[in-house]
C-alpha cells in the first residue's frame, strides 16, 4: 500500500454486526499492508473490542436510566506506516487499560473459558489508548506498525 486509506462505518449495537466490521478490517489490513495471519489477528482484536462493547456497554441498568442503546462508530485509518482503528460509543465508560493482565496458568486452572479480549488486544497491537468525552462518547484507539517487509530478520526469528 503506498497510499493512505480512509473508512468510517456505523454498525447496531448487535453482535450480528460484527462480521461487516471484520471484513472491513481484513480488506484494509491485508491490503499489503501486512500477512495475512497479522490481518487476522487485528480483525480479531477490532472484533474483540468491538463485541465487548456490544455484550457490556449498555447494560439493562443503562437502558433501564434513560440511556439508550446506540450505534458504534468505527474508523479505519492505513497508512504504509500504521493501522489505525479508533471505535466510538456512548454507552457506560470503561478503560481496558485498567483491567489486570491476565495470568494464563490460573486462568486455565480455574476452567475459564472467556475473559481474554482485552489479553488478546493487548497482545496484538502495539498501542492501546481510551478517552472518555465527558458526556459524548467513550474513544478506543488501536494502533498496529508495519513492520518493514525488506528488512532482514534477525538470526533465528520467527516471522509469520
Amino acid at each position: 500500500m503506498s497510499k493512505n486509506v480512509h473508512l468510517e462505518m456505523t454498525v447496531p449495537c448487535d453482535t450480528t454486526y460484527l462480521s461487516k466490521v471484520r471484513i472491513a478490517v481484513l480488506e484494509m489490513a491485508g491490503e499489503g499492508l501486512f500477512t495475512p495471519v497479522k490481518a487476522n489477528l487485528i480483525a480479531l482484536a477490532v472484533d474483540e473490542a468491538v463485541a465487548n462493547i456490544m455484550e457490556h456497554a449498555y447494560p439493562d441498568e443503562f437502558v433501564q436510566s434513560g440511556g439508550k442503546r446506540k450505534d458504534i462508530d468505527v474508523i479505519l485509518d492505513a497508512t504504509p506506516e500504521r493501522f489505525e482503528v479508533l471505535i466510538r460509543d456512548r454507552g457506560v465508560t470503561f478503560d481496558p487499560r485498567d483491567v489486570p493482565d491476565v495470568d494464563m496458568q490460573q486462568h486455565v486452572k480455574a476452567g475459564r473459558k472467556g475473559g481474554l479480549g482485552i489479553f488478546l488486544i493487548r497482545r496484538i497491537m502495539d498501542e492501546i489508548h481510551y478517552h472518555y468525552k465527558q458526556g459524548s462518547h467513550n474513544e478506543l484507539q488501536m494502533i498496529k506498525y508495519v513492520e518493514d517487509r525488506n528488512a532482514k530478520a534477525p538470526p533465528g526469528a520467527v516471522t509469520p
